[in-house]
């Protein structure tokens, strides 16, 4: 779905990717069995780090295991599952669905029809499960989609505040006392991924004038990683106010390092772009520790 809400694997123990690892079989469990073999392919990180928050913040009873499956049909691989995956499942389905339809109104590329037509099953049976949700991401997205096409300059960042209110909203669903709390993570947090998602495509909407709020402020590496590093301190503080434990130094890793990855990895010839990105990272984590 996004692709940058990722642990960090350099940080983590053995014992730390192997729970990983877990989350993220259990949910690709979760999906084949309640959408089947092909929901598989929403399947992503992104979603296996709200598992392990909401497991942690939870702390839900879970059914853990190993088994064979398609992808690893010699090795038994251990899973853990939660209601939080079911969940997350249900969640991985309605947004993958909704970003084959973004991704049509943008290019009609094949894969993404392709992928609509496999999910659409799918996707029917989602919208059965969590309707409120589903609609939410419709209207989200299209209102988007609104802002992409109509290139509005006056709010350069309507497009991620958008992302940012529907994955608060998502984040909230049955969260109880923590409700608020998981909103302005998921709020922020969606910020971010739409923010890091232009940052990441910045030359290449450059070059064929896609709709990109980076490239129609003029933003150099470095601006992109300054804003970047404020909306990672908001997810950040919202973060370390919740009472967790469970997890705790995989789900930093995440927050800390992960999300970076692939901006680093963009950039990595620029190594001022990286430190300035990390700066305020390092002192939300040493202010609130």
């Amino acid at each position: 779905m996004f692709g940058f809400v990722v642990a960090s694997a350099s940080s983590l123990t053995d014992e730390e990717k192997t729970r990983y690892q877990a989350a993220y079989c259990g949910l690709c469990r979760a999906l084949g069995e309640r959408y089947g073999q092909a929901a598989r392919a929403a399947l992503t990180y992104d979603l296996t780090f709200f598992v392990l928050l909401c497991g942690s913040l939870h702390e839900p009873a879970e059914v853990t295991g190993e088994a064979h499956c398609v992808t690893h049909p010699v090795k038994m691989m251990p899973y853990a599952r939660s209601s939080w995956t079911d969940y997350a499942a249900d969640l991985s389905v309605a947004l993958a669905y909704h970003k084959c339809l973004d991704d049509i109104a943008d290019d009609g590329l094949l894969a993404a029809r392709a992928g609509r037509i496999a999910l659409a099953g799918a996707y029917a049976q989602a919208e059965a499960r969590i309707p409120g949700q589903c609609v939410a991401i419709e209207g989200a997205m299209e209102r988007i989609r609104e802002i992409e096409q109509s290139r509005e300059e006056a709010s350069p960042h309507a497009a991620a505040n958008e992302f940012g209110l529907l994955l608060g909203e998502l984040f909230a669903h049955d969260q109880g006392f923590w409700a608020d709390s998981m909103r302005t993570l998921g709020n922020a947090l969606g910020r971010f991924v739409y923010l890091m998602d232009a940052a990441v495509d910045f030359a290449d909407d450059e070059k064929s004038g896609s709709y990109n709020p980076f490239v129609a402020l003029g933003s150099s590496r470095e601006a992109m990683g300054e804003t970047l590093s404020l909306v990672a301190a908001d997810a950040a503080d919202a973060f370390e106010r919740l009472p967790l434990e469970q997890d705790l130094h995989l789900l930093r890793s995440v927050l800390y390092e992960g999300i970076w990855i692939q901006f680093n990895r963009t950039y990595r010839d620029n190594n001022e772009a990286r430190d300035t990105a990390a700066g305020p990272q390092r002192a939300s984590i040493s202010s609130t520790i």
